[in-house]
C-alpha cells in the first residue's frame, strides 16, 4: 500500500450511480481487515460474481506441498538451481519453507499461462532473479524486469508473462500481510525521508487490462483460487477483468532491489538495518553493493551470532558474499535458530580494509521455526553445516 492510485475512470462519489453507454456498472470494494484497512473500489461492466462452474485443482509440490518427515537442527543448504519443474508460473511452483506466517518457494516456469490465479491466503511477494515482462492483473498491466520485487495484495486475480528467458522467481506468501515498515511512514502515512526508499521509487500498474482474443483466448476463462491450501478453479463465459475503472489504496507494485538506498555507520550494523518488508512476525531484507564500515579497524564482515528467536534464510543471487563459501547464484541458506552461524573460516579477517561490497541477496527474517518441505529437502547440499570447520592445508 504505496500511496492513492486511480486508472480509468470513477464516478465523483463511491456508492452512487454510475452508467457506461445507459448501463449501470457494478461497483466492487476491495477491502483489508474488514472495512478498517486499505481499500479499493473498482467499476466493472460485468459483475465478477458472474461464475459458471467451479472445479477442484491439486497441484503437488505448491498446493498441496508434503512437509519433510524429520528435520534435524542445523545450518542447511538450499540449490533452487537444481528444481526439474515445468509448467505454467502455478504448475512450476514449489513451496520450500513454511511456518503459520509465511510460505518461501520458487517459480520456474516454462510455459506461458491461459489462466489466472488468485491468492485468498496472503499477499505475495515475488522477487526477480532472472527475467522480465509484465504481470496482467485485476488492477492492471505491471511490467517487471530482473531484480524487481513485485507485490500481490491477497484477492488479486493476476497471471504473469514474459518477454525472452524464462523467469526465474522466489516468492513470499505472507500469510497476514506484507508491507512497508510501519517506521518508514509518518503520520500521514507518507515515506519518510530517512526510510531506504521514496514514493518515486515504486512502480504502479500503468494501464487497464483488456482483452485480447489472440493472447487471453476464448471462453471459459479460469481463474485458480487458493484458500485454506485448497485449489479451485472458477470458470467465467466472459473475460472478467476488464473494468472500466478503479481508485484506492490496494493494487500491486513494483520495487527494484537497486533502488534500495543501504545504510553504513562507522562500525557494522545487524543485517535488519537492511529491512525493506514487514509480515506478520517475519521481515525481508535487502543487501545491495553498498559502501561498508569505515572507522579504523572496523571489521565488515557480518559477526558470529546466535539469533535464539529467528530463524534467518539468505537467497543469493549475485555478487562476492564476503562471509560465505560454496554459496551460488540461486542459492539459499537456512540459519535456524538455537545454534550459532557467522562468517566461513577465513573471510572474517580477509574483510578488514576493504571499503565496499558487491553482494546482492535477500534476507527473510521469521520468529516461528521455517520448516523444510520434501522438494527443498531433494535440493539441499551435504553437509553445509560442517563447512565452518577450519582444514588444514
Amino acid at each position: 500500500m504505496i500511496h492513492r492510485h486511480q486508472l480509468g475512470r470513477v464516478p465523483p462519489k463511491p456508492h452512487t450511480a454510475f452508467y457506461e453507454d445507459g448501463r449501470l456498472l457494478m461497483e466492487q470494494c476491495h477491502t483489508r481487515e474488514g472495512f478498517e484497512g486499505p481499500f479499493s473500489i473498482l467499476y466493472y461492466r460485468v459483475p465478477p460474481t458472474d461464475e459458471h462452474a467451479v472445479e477442484g485443482l491439486a497441484l503437488k509440490g505448491f498446493c498441496p506441498f508434503e512437509p519433510a518427515a524429520e528435520q534435524a537442527l542445523h545450518r542447511r543448504h538450499l540449490k533452487t538451481f537444481e528444481l526439474q519443474v515445468s509448467g505454467d508460473f502455478l504448475a512450476a511452483r514449489r513451496t520450500l519453507l513454511f511456518n503459520s506466517d509465511v510460505h518461501i518457494g520458487m517459480a520456474r516456469p516454462t510455459e506461458r499461462s491461459a489462466r489466472f490465479f488468485c491468492n485468498g491466503d496472503g499477499d505475495e511477494l515475488y522477487f526477480v532473479n532472472r527475467g522480465s515482462g509484465r504481470f496482467e492483473t485485476l488492477f492492471g498491466v505491471l511490467p517487471f524486469r530482473e531484480h524487481d520485487y513485485v507485490h500481490v495484495p491477497r484477492g488479486t486475480p493476476y497471471r504473469l508473462h514474459w518477454d525472452g528467458e524464462a523467469p526465474d522467481l522466489l516468492v513470499f506468501e505472507g500469510r497476514g500481510y506484507i508491507d512497508i515498515p510501519r517506521e518508514f511512514r509518518n503520520r500521514s502515512g507518507q515515506i519518510t525521508m530517512y526510510a531506504p526508499y521514496t514514493h518515486r521509487d515504486f512502480r504502479l500498474p500503468e494501464s487497464l487490462l483488456a482483452h485480447d482474443a489472440d493472447c487471453h483466448g476464448k471462453a471459459p476463462y479460469q481463474l485458480v483460487v487458493k484458500r485454506a491450501d485448497e485449489l479451485t478453479v472458477h470458470l467465467h463465459e466472459h473475460f472478467p477483468y476488464e473494468l472500466v475503472g478503479w481508485d484506492g489504496y490496494v493494487y500491486p507494485f513494483a520495487f527494484n532491489i537497486h533502488d534500495y538506498q543501504p545504510k553504513t555507520g562507522l562500525i557494522h550494523l545487524p543485517p535488519t538495518i537492511h529491512i525493506t518488508f514487514a509480515g506478520n512476525e517475519f521481515v525481508v531484507c535487502s543487501f545491495v553493493p553498498r559502501k561498508v564500515d569505515y572507522a579504523e579497524g572496523a571489521i565488515p564482515c557480518p559477526y558470529g551470532h546466535a539469533s535464539v528467536h529467528m530463524d534467518e534464510i539468505l537467497f543469493y543471487v549475485a555478487g562476492n558474499f564476503t562471509s560465505r563459501r560454496g554459496i551460488s547464484n540461486g542459492s539459499i541458506s537456512l540459519h535456524p535458530a538455537g545454534i550459532p552461524h557467522g562468517p566461513h573460516p577465513g573471510t572474517y579477517e580477509k574483510s578488514i580494509g576493504t571499503d565496499r561490497t558487491g553482494e546482492l541477496a535477500v534476507m527473510c527474517d521469521t520468529y516461528k521455526q521455517l520448516r523444510m518441505t520434501k522438494t527443498a529437502v531433494g535440493i539441499e547440499g551435504p553437509d553445509y553445516h560442517l563447512t565452518w570447520v577450519a582444514k588444514e592445508g
